[in-house]
């Protein structure tokens, strides 16, 4: 297969004028203005206000690409978009190819048809998500209530964009936009991998893997269906129909090595690649096994990960998006943030709800290290709709997360949400009319979520919400530490004493804590001398 990379340096305007600046893809429309002096740093000052007006805009991306005949003469020629932010129309050579409406979502269109030998243009039309968010709210037959903060955008979960870009009480509202990951032309004449997954069975004397390859074939024929495991390799020729064909290999491991967190033992990875036709995929996996013992006690009910037959302690922390700015989050600041996440014995991230199913390079890095993952589905603080066409765009995004991550060792659990389970008692609405919303939470949380998960990744644990006392349970797990796992913020947000924290005793604790006063170097990073006052403005802000 052919590609031809799009990223690189773009131009960027709002829909209303002729005046662009230069952006570099993959980025964010916010870290475009910075970089050409039109913004000033939203993190300085209470210079987050100021910048407010850029999530109202439109915005147009555009560039230019060349396209050779040999190129144009593959049967199909295709857009990859890793990741828009999040409601776009996009543009080849005049001509509308494709339309998305959910940042978690990788996007495929087909463009063949308007794709021409020589110089062609790409442009992106980003849709202001604040406004979208407005008017769906007024599509709604009654209130969808969600928490709000000090500075917010309003009704951010009627769209399917990292919730934490309307604002949260640990960050700023920054509703960026842009162009993350890989954007691409890929060009074919037999067809594409669409995803590549493994199934594990351990026994006593080793591991079956059995590979399965997703691929969209354009045309009937046969192809060579190439594995390689490891040292081990397996070839075959396939028959393919137009459409969806799913082709299965399997592997016989003896004495397979186990992959372990951090502090049980050894993180060995298996080189995993996959060819069919022209296409190829790779990835490395590990081997072993997880699941979560919910079991009824003399307490109430247990939460222990158990991963190859070993009780996990779980240390950790939660994990929120590296940065505000898409375009800062590289690859040199995962590492360091998780080479320090090793050096505090920490064995486990929670990648919280409210942020984004992160980049490869995040859980390839937790694969390395040893460092577990609790993986939330991107739904925080919040009821949602249960329209047939919010439903349907969750269980595509489900799906494609899911089969995109389900092979890194690392993660160890897929969690349905944090805190919307709390959500039903929190707000007037819903504590007015629990019935009404919790068949919503029910036909999301249960119907889509959970029926995806099962379905893409039957080996691994699925826990329906944070905190939870278990599957089918609705009651208020924040303040019962007898079952389940629980959210302690008793100290914090209910001003107990310090002392308190040694009377709760939780199953399993998944967050919990006190929100500190930053450093002094932190604090020079955001204003000047003028304000190093708790009452001064800045620190108010």
């Amino acid at each position: 297969m052919r590609r031809i990379d799009l990223g690189g340096e773009w131009r960027l305007r709002p829909i209303n004028s002729s005046e662009a600046v230069t952006a570099s893809i993959p980025g964010d429309i916010h870290s475009a203005l910075l970089a050409a002096k039109k913004i000033s740093d939203p993190y300085w000052g209470m210079n987050e206000l100021d910048v407010q007006w850029v999530g109202r805009e439109d915005w147009v991306y555009s560039r230019n690409f060349s396209v050779d005949a040999d190129f144009l003469k593959k049967s199909s020629i295709f857009l990859n978009c890793d990741c828009l932010d999040t409601i776009t129309k996009i543009y080849i050579n005049g001509h509308e190819v494709g339309k998305t409406e959910n940042m978690f979502l990788r996007y495929r269109f087909e463009v063949k048809p308007v794709i021409k030998t020589g110089l062609n243009e790409i442009a992106i039309l980003f849709k202001s998500a604040e406004k979208q968010a407005i008017t769906a709210s007024k599509k709604l037959p009654y209130e969808m209530p969600y928490s709000i903060y000090p500075v917010q955008s309003p009704h951010r979960n009627l769209i399917r964009k990292a919730q934490c870009h309307s604002g949260w009480d640990w960050g700023c509202c920054l509703m960026v936009a842009g162009i993350y990951g890989d954007i691409y032309l890929g060009a074919t004449s037999s067809g594409r991998i669409e995803y590549v997954y493994t199934e594990q069975r351990h026994f006593q004397e080793g591991c079956t893997v059995t590979v399965t390859a997703e691929f969209k074939s354009i045309k009937t024929g046969e192809l060579i269906f190439m594995v390689r495991l490891g040292e081990l390799r397996s070839k075959e020729v396939v028959p393919v129909v137009p459409g969806y064909n799913h082709f299965v290999a399997e592997f016989d491991l003896v004495d397979p090595k186990l992959w372990w967190p951090q502090g049980y033992g050894e993180q060995p990875l298996y080189e995993l690649s996959v060819r069919v036709g022209s296409d190829e995929a790779k990835k490395k996996i590990g081997l072993r096994t997880v699941e979560i013992i919910n079991k009824n006690d003399s307490i109430g009910k247990s939460m222990i990960i158990r991963v190859n037959g070993t009780d996990i302690f779980c240390k950790g922390a939660n994990w929120i998006p590296l940065d505000a700015l898409p375009q800062r989050q590289t690859r040199s600041g995962y590492n360091s943030i998780l080479s320090s996440v090793v050096l505090a014995h920490m064995n486990m991230l929670r990648v919280w709800g409210g942020g984004q199913y992160e980049a490869e390079v995040f859980y390839d890095l937790c694969d390395e290290k040893g460092i577990l993952v609790w993986q939330d589905l991107m739904f925080a603080c919040a009821l949602h709709p249960a329209t047939p066409a919010f439903l349907e765009n969750v269980e595509k995004e489900v799906r494609h997360q899911v089969k995109r991550l389900r092979d890194h060792p690392s993660i160890a659990l897929w969690c349905g949400n944090n805190e919307n389970l709390g959500a039903l008692t929190e707000h007037e609405a819903s504590r007015e009319n629990r019935d009404r919303y919790l068949v919503d939470y029910d036909r999301l949380n249960e119907g889509v979520i959970g029926k995806t998960v099962a379905r893409c990744d039957p080996g691994r644990p699925f826990w329906p919400s944070s905190p939870c006392g278990g599957e089918g349970d609705y009651s208020d797990c924040w303040h019962d530490d007898s079952r389940g796992n629980m959210h302690y913020w008793g100290v914090w947000h209910e001003g107990k004493s310090f002392d308190a924290y040694y009377d709760v005793h939780p199953r399993f604790c998944s967050e919990f804590g006190f929100q500190s006063f930053p450093s002094l170097d932190t604090i020079r990073s955001f204003t000047d001398e003028s304000q190093f006052n708790v009452t001064a403005p800045v620190m108010e802000h």
